[in-house]
């Protein structure tokens, strides 16, 4: 049973070390002062240096390269050692995932409502913040997978 925990753990592993090589790649552009190149035929520097781009002080991807950079700590560590997923981590890491999750889909609400522009990098944080979310919740221990699908149904 050991094995499969540590199975399961490979794929939030490598969607969380995928976001922060993405925040990151996002964070060298912005302070080299490259332009971020955007494939939706929108303006990505508009979004990654607007008004909405930092939170109390702090670049957004400042904070998602510490999100995923913890996530991934935290899956890789679990592969390792499936014990990590203690007692505190049962309840903390999907917490985390969720409220990232929100703050990530606001963010969204933000390029649509307030910047009228989109920048596809964001949007690939927000699908791996998404999937990321999704893994947690599948891989914990709790039994949230039901309580998640339960309400699903409703």
């Amino acid at each position: 049973m050991i094995f499969t925990q540590q199975i399961n753990y490979i794929f939030p592993a490598i969607v969380a070390v995928a976001g922060f090589i993405l925040a990151r790649y996002i964070h060298t552009k912005k302070k080299k002062k490259e332009k971020l190149v955007c494939l939706l035929d929108s303006d990505c520097d508009a979004v990654v240096h607007s008004q909405y781009s930092t939170f109390l002080g702090v670049p957004l991807e400042i904070y998602g390269m510490i999100y995923f950079a913890l996530m991934s700590l935290f899956f890789l560590s679990a592969i390792v050692s499936p014990q990590v997923y203690s007692s505190y981590c049962l309840i903390i890491i999907p917490i985390i995932a969720f409220a990232s999750f929100l703050f990530s889909t606001y963010l969204v609400f933000i390029q649509i409502l307030l910047l009228k522009d989109w920048c596809m990098w964001c949007l690939a944080s927000t699908i791996l913040t998404t999937l990321l979310l999704v893994a947690v919740l599948m891989t914990s221990p709790l039994n949230i997978k039901s309580l998640l699908f339960a309400f699903l149904k409703i």
